[in-house]
């Protein structure tokens, strides 16, 4: 990609409300594809091994708690970014 001024002005940097809306479904879908990753992963650092420490059962056990915490912080977080970005401008 070649970025020339006419091609900066036709970008159009999407409202608050897109950017909020879209920041916490991207930290949902985040929380629900990794979480049980993360906890299977945890599982089998455990010293009590993976069986004892309750190997695939439960792995999803949490996630609703895990989801509304980080739903609202990825929806500030790519809010401001975004506002910040068009605020900033091109360095170059």
């Amino acid at each position: 990609w070649h970025f020339t001024m006419s091609n900066l002005e036709a970008y159009k940097q999407p409202s608050f409300i897109v950017s909020l809306i879209a920041g916490g479904i991207a930290g949902t879908s985040v929380d629900v594809a990794l979480y049980p990753l993360d906890t299977i992963k945890t599982r089998l650092q455990s010293s009590q091994g993976f069986l004892k420490a309750g190997g695939f059962r439960g792995i999803y056990q949490g996630l609703s708690a895990a989801a509304a915490g980080s739903s609202p912080s990825s929806a500030l977080f790519f809010s401001v970014y975004e506002k910040l970005k068009g605020s900033l401008g091109n360095p170059h």
